[in-house]
């Protein structure tokens, strides 16, 4: 967590977030990935001031100025948060999901109510705000109102306010002094007395005639006998306040008429949040003060709310949280970093690095214009890169594929579905490849900047290809600086996505399937010879047999395996190039399915799913992410199912997979359309020399009854581990460069208190004490 007096930084420290985080994250671990820069509603609850983000909340604790995060993984109970408020009579702090699900927090205890999220409604049953009266909270939902008792931890009532009983989206509520409820809704205001036992009957309820009943109205709120509400309008520059007082309405010029995100209040100040400023007002309706800036940056903010001590609480967009102490005007930064979206279109890993594309296009490679930003992440800090930091990447759309140089791992590219290449040394902007300084071909006649890289990759001797979408001058090599383009005369201006290179040099490229080409994968091999095009070969890959013998006919996903052996994932599950090398030389090359058995009965692996994403681990086991059904482990061969994670089982944020990626750490880092989450793995890439071995946690404390994980040995290295006078009490082999021990001797009993000796023997047999590890029970 960085705090800051101010403003935006390009990376965030993390470290402070997760117990044991600065040494080794223990096997088995989730940590969420999310970004925390984007606040969208703040609460203060005591000494906590909490702040959420669409993802995630955070709260500081003002006794120590400490910041904490909470998320699916440590007790919330979803994704999507809408708002968040605090009611001082029962000390509980309310979270609202889009789904309509709620938590409950009280002393950081986590209770969730799902019954609004179970109960079939029609319509939209998204939350949209929170208001807390006595010991209650009104939730404006998309069809009505829901009253919860925050003391009994239930739903109390709904109100259908609409005509006739008929659900309306509530989007705001306040009371005022009179015990009057008023909801602000896309279609008017409505009013009621909130004493009534009645309220469930909607002729309790009336249309306030006096504002026009065909508009929106966003954000309400009360001051004494005042009420605020907000007109909002389409038009920009056009919402605006109304003040009720003394029985009417009347507009009210609040200093300017900027967009209005919310309005707030407390007994002597009304707050006002504006697309790029807070402006306070007292009791008298005269300013108080104004935020238009952070000293340095420039807020955006969604949220705001006047806490004790004289200090303003805002919840930006880009910044995080923003403490401003009114009575000395300075202002404290709290965020948690992160990637600057959720998306994860794509993601990369080499070594501790990994990098987030999260660009896109659609189903029919049409670009879908997100702002062209890359995220990348050490396995402690963000880096972000995108327009509002760089530049020259102002205009840039949808970065969908990324790479980094494995001779220079400072350096990567990343290629944008319309804009070329881009290549980064470091934190530093390099340039931008395109039709005027190389081979890339562009993909409209009408505008040659129009270039739409969809796959990347470094071949065998460190130099990098890009395949580019729509023009048979698809395929372009880069060594050092020149540039070498190829003519594809079989491609016939298909669209291309990803592509990998095979360990025989052969360039695997994803097309897309259609009636202009029924094919699903491009394989071109220039023999060795980038230079001499006369035995340049290319074959267009199908369903067919002899010809690829692909199920289905979309190719999601691609992966070589450490035995060469190259998977695909199509709609109908996963399939095998098991003989690559024969795709030129005239042998079988065709994939084959791989048959496992469920229940007695033997079926295609995962031949009902989508196949989104493929990862291949340190022990050569295949992560697989589906559109539908969360993320698998398989071992090597793919026989035997070893994980399979679920929203259900796991904190897995969404169970459709975009993207899958894996360091050398064996961090998995799982993109859904949700959010980046990472599971610390059990499996690690192999050492040659097992000069650095070491076990973590190390010492192993009274109480941890987790996995040990012993880190830095050669590639299934056999492994025993001894107490100090030789007797044996465990051995494994390693999954990769990676062996764990669950802490339990050969009866499956607890070990004792003291020191034990790791042995571990490479391929030739040799073997040589490794490590030790102290057991503290």
């Amino acid at each position: 967590m960085k705090i800051r007096p101010y403003f935006l930084v390009l990376i965030s420290v993390l470290s402070f977030t997760i117990s044991g985080l600065a040494q080794e994250t223990p096997i088995g671990l989730w940590r969420d990935q999310l970004p925390y820069y984007q606040v969208i509603s703040v609460t203060e609850a005591g000494n906590y001031i909490f702040a959420a983000t669409p993802y995630a909340i955070f709260y500081l604790d003002r006794d120590n100025n400490s910041v904490q995060r909470m998320s699916k993984i440590n007790g919330l109970s979803d994704i999507g948060i809408t708002s968040i408020d605090y009611n001082k009579k029962t000390k509980t702090v309310v979270l609202t999901y889009a789904n309509a699900n709620i938590d409950l927090i009280n002393n950081l205890m986590v209770t969730n109510i799902s019954d609004i999220k179970r109960k079939q409604i029609l319509g939209n049953k998204t939350i949209n705000s929170i208001y807390c009266y006595d010991k209650y909270a009104y939730l404006a939902c998309g069809f009505g109102i829901v009253v919860l008792d925050l003391e009994k931890e239930e739903i109390k009532d709904t109100y259908y306010i609409g005509p006739s009983g008929s659900p309306i989206n509530v989007l705001s509520i306040t009371s005022d002094n009179t015990d009057t409820i008023w909801a602000a809704t896309e279609l008017g205001i409505y009013k009621a007395y909130i004493k009534d036992p009645n309220l469930v009957n909607f002729a309790a309820w009336e249309l306030d005639n006096q504002m026009d009943p065909t508009l929106k109205y966003n954000t309400i709120t009360s001051m004494g006998s005042k009420v605020f509400v907000n007109k909002s309008r389409t038009t920009p520059n056009r919402d605006t306040v109304y003040i009720h007082s003394d029985g009417n309405w009347s507009p009210w010029f609040a200093g300017q008429s900027n967009t209005i995100h919310k309005l707030r209040s407390t007994e002597e100040r009304l707050i006002i949040t504006y697309n790029y400023n807070v402006n306070a007002f007292d009791q008298a309706l005269e300013p108080a003060y104004s935020v238009w800036s952070y000293f340095p940056g420039s807020p955006y903010p969604l949220d705001a709310i006047e806490g004790n001590d004289n200090w303003l609480w805002i919840g930006d967009l880009y910044a995080g949280m923003v403490g401003y102490n009114i009575s000395e005007s300075y202002f404290q930064g709290y965020d948690l970093g992160g990637p600057l979206t959720a998306n994860s279109f794509s993601m990369t890993a080499l070594g501790d690095d990994l990098l987030i594309a999260p660009g896109g296009r659609d189903g029919s490679y049409v670009p879908t214009y997100n702002a062209g930003q890359i995220y990348k992440f050490d396995n402690t800090n963000w880096t972000n890169y995108s327009g509002w930091i760089i530049s020259q990447m102002a205009g840039i759309n949808d970065i969908v594929t990324v790479v980094v140089d494995p001779l220079d791992p400072n350096r990567f590219y990343a290629g944008s579905w319309g804009r070329g290449l881009l290549e980064f040394n470091g934190n530093d902007y390099v340039t931008r490849y395109g039709t005027w300084n190389s081979t890339l071909g562009h993909h409209s006649a009408s505008d040659t900047a129009d270039i739409r890289v969809g796959g990347t990759a470094f071949d065998n001797n460190g130099n990098l290809w890009v395949s580019t979408s729509h023009t048979n001058n698809c395929l372009s090599l880069k060594r050092g600086n020149d540039w070498k383009g190829f003519t594809i005369t079989e491609v016939q201006e298909a669209d291309l996505g990803q592509m990998i290179i095979d360990r025989y040099d052969q360039k695997w490229i994803v097309m897309r399937y259609g009636n202009m080409n029924p094919n699903s994968l491009l394989v071109f091999t220039d023999n060795g010879t980038p230079d001499n095009p006369t035995d340049d070969r290319a074959k267009k890959l199908n369903s067919s047999e002899g010809h690829g013998n692909i199920p289905g006919t979309i190719v999601f996903s691609i992966a070589q395996d450490q035995d060469g052996e190259v998977w695909i994932g199509t709609e109908n599950g996963v399939a095998v190039f098991y003989s690559p090398e024969n795709i030129f030389n005239g042998g079988n090359y065709d994939a084959q399915r791989i048959l496992v058995e469920y229940g007695g009965y033997y079926q295609y692996l995962l031949e009902n799913e989508i196949v989104t994403a493929i990862a291949v681990d340190g022990s050569n086991r295949k992560w697989i992410g589906t559109d539908r059904s969360g993320v698998f482990l398989f071992s090597a061969d793919g026989t035997k199912e070893i994980y399979h994670f679920t929203v259900d089982n796991s904190p897995l944020f969404s169970n459709r997979i975009t993207s899958l990626a894996i360091n050398s750490n064996g961090d998995v880092f799982v993109g859904t359309d949700k959010g980046v989450i990472s599971y610390r793995g059990s499996a690690t890439e192999g050492t040659e020399k097992m000069d650095d071995v070491y076990a973590f946690p190390n010492p192993v404390k009274d109480g941890y009854s987790g996995i040990i994980g012993i880190k830095g040995l050669v590639t299934n290295a056999q492994v025993r581990i001894t107490d100090i006078s030789g007797a044996l009490v465990h051995t494994t082999k390693a999954e990769g460069g990676q062996a764990i021990w669950d802490g339990t001797n050969l009866n499956g009993k607890r070990v004792k208190s003291g020191v034990y000796l790791v042995f571990a023997s490479d391929e030739k047999g040799k073997e040589k004490v490794v490590t030790k590890i102290i057991i503290i029970n």
